[in-house]
């Protein structure tokens, strides 16, 4: 029974592999504003061979990436579903029901033509559908650390806040795209000239607060790592979220001083994505209260 378990964890793993390509694949269409290349949903023009433009296959590139996704899914749930009881089935049923919700807002956001973000529905719309995505990255991410038991090295508690404050970071960034901020303070470190702007503008308060977010998580990530050290923790988990997190503000700085350049773009979404990732990863542990198990034996039907 345990073979099995073992040649099971790689299609979960792919599955995951290929959601955060389809997530950093969707950034990439709705920067280049081919996010409403197809006229239509689900079919393109019409059909599935829509006309031969870039940008219409962007979109329709990123539709059939998210198809062979959706069917990983599918196929990863009935596997969960079949072996395991608890957790992981109740988090494979959650990333089938996010998924159909993802489905829907997505054709909701071409018929509704949410990226014109005309009004704060529209900004709510095309945001949820990111948003939704990320809870089916980290239901996924979850499962596999159930489904391959590994063990946390890290104290509890740490991963936890560092997990919280990085996905508070990640949705506030989702929506400062999308509702179009993400230039609204043009310069760094100031904002406007300013130490603190005129909040008035909701488009300043939203860039402002992703800001001090930011600092909050670099802030959190350098204690965690400090405390881990001083404790005789191994502190190396700590010291990779560190320096993506790094790395992802840096891309945010270049993303504001180079004017929106899509590359720095694509990847501060990217780090970011695959930030979430890890530490979802490393903390789920201690947010289950799961006990570790032998021999990589899981709690099953």
């Amino acid at each position: 029974m345990q073979k099995k378990e073992v040649k099971f964890w790689p299609i979960l793993a792919l599955t995951i592999f290929f959601t955060y390509i389809l997530m950093v694949m969707g950034t990439f269409v709705t920067s280049t504003g081919s996010g409403l290349a197809c006229p239509d949903w689900p079919l393109c023009y019409g059909t599935v061979a829509p006309p031969l433009e870039i940008s219409i296959w962007f979109e329709w590139g990123h539709r059939l990436l998210g198809g062979v996704s959706s069917i990983l899914i599918l196929a990863s749930t009935i596997i969960v579903v079949k072996r395991y009881k608890g957790l992981p089935k109740v988090m494979m049923l959650s990333v089938l029901g996010l998924l159909a919700v993802g489905v829907v807002m997505g054709g909701v956001t071409v018929i509704v033509e949410a990226p014109l973000l005309s009004t704060f529905s529209h900004i709510a719309i095309i945001s949820s559908h990111l948003v939704i995505a990320t809870l089916v990255l980290i239901c996924l991410i979850f499962t596999l650390r159930y489904v391959i038991n590994g063990n946390g090295a890290a104290k509890e508690g740490y991963f936890k806040l560092l997990f919280g404050v990085i996905y508070l970071q990640v949705i506030l960034g989702i929506v400062v795209r999308y509702a179009g901020a993400t230039l609204a303070c043009p310069d760094v470190p100031f904002c406007n000239g300013s130490l603190v702007p005129d909040l008035g503008d909701y488009m300043i308060a939203l860039h402002f607060m992703h800001r001090l977010t930011a600092l909050i998580v670099v802030i959190v990530a350098a204690a965690s790592l400090y405390r881990a050290i001083k404790d005789g923790s191994p502190a190396r988990d700590f010291a990779i979220a560190l320096v993506l997190i790094l790395l992802q503000a840096t891309w945010g700085v270049t993303i504001v001083l180079s004017g929106m350049f899509l590359p720095y773009v694509i990847l501060h979404a990217a780090t970011g994505f695959l930030l979430l990732g890890f530490v979802a990863y490393k903390s789920m542990p201690y947010l289950f209260k799961i006990p570790p198990l032998h021999g990589g034996e899981a709690e099953r039907i």
